[in-house]
């Protein structure tokens, strides 16, 4: 990926133009420019090239604006969580256009189908990077700290786009929230396991098994998991 967050005219200073922006508004666009340069840092170069000095040179802003904005590297990381999450849903957005096409040939079932898309997702570099974020996080506890009240903050952004992808037909199916909650954790899991994968059809074989469990799920009624069966 290339970086798009060099500098730009009006921040940290004056200019004809910026003249007629509120100060708040400049705030917000600084704070904002900042935090678009560090999720590109992260995504292209990984979290150990996400630093204070680094990102200011990128975006272009004083180190006062900086400061201002995320007085520790920790607060700055966790103000990506919300750009990683926009890039994210983008990404489902386009797994989900590439597969309509051909949704009836590659997969007939709506199940199969939304497992597909969030693979796709899952795989692309924004998604790498938040795990990235949460394995730091292990051993840095104010890290830990700021992203745990991030991703609060992002998890309705999250299961919006998981229902987006399911579709109306399986989100109103009565089980659909165990679902979909075992589906973000089995996805990240891949995610993580993917790194390291060599084969394609590996990753294939366990979305089917996983569209399986799920399909499984949806079509039980509440209350019949633990039902003793004949």
């Amino acid at each position: 990926m290339v970086a798009t967050c060099g500098p730009r005219r009006g921040l940290g200073e004056t200019s004809t133009e910026a003249s007629t922006v509120t100060r708040v508004q400049q705030r917000e666009a600084t704070r904002q420019r900042i935090v678009d340069c560090a999720v590109e840092v992260l995504i292209s170069r990984g979290l150990a090239a996400v630093t204070t000095a680094g990102v200011q040179r990128e975006a272009g802003v004083s180190r006062g604006a900086l400061l201002h904005h995320f007085p520790t590297r920790q607060e700055m990381l966790g103000a990506t969580i919300a750009g990683l999450m926009t890039r994210n849903e983008a990404a489902a957005g386009e797994a989900t256009a590439a597969l309509a096409p051909y949704g009836a040939a590659r997969a007939a079932d709506p199940v199969t189908r939304a497992m597909q898309v969030l693979q796709a997702t899952v795989v692309r570099p924004a998604f790498g990077a938040e795990l990235e974020l949460w394995a730091a996080a292990r051993t840095d506890p104010a890290l830990r700290e700021v992203l745990r009240r991030e991703e609060r903050l992002a998890r309705a952004d999250l299961y919006r786009t998981v229902a987006n992808v399911f579709g109306p037909e399986l989100t109103a199916r009565p089980r659909y929230r165990v679902a979909a909650s075992l589906t973000v954790q089995f996805l990240r899991g891949l995610a993580i396991s993917e790194v390291l994968r060599a084969e394609q059809n590996a990753t294939d074989r366990l979305i089917e098994e996983w569209a399986a469990v799920v399909r499984s799920v949806l079509s039980d009624e509440p209350g019949t998991t633990n039902r003793r069966r004949p």
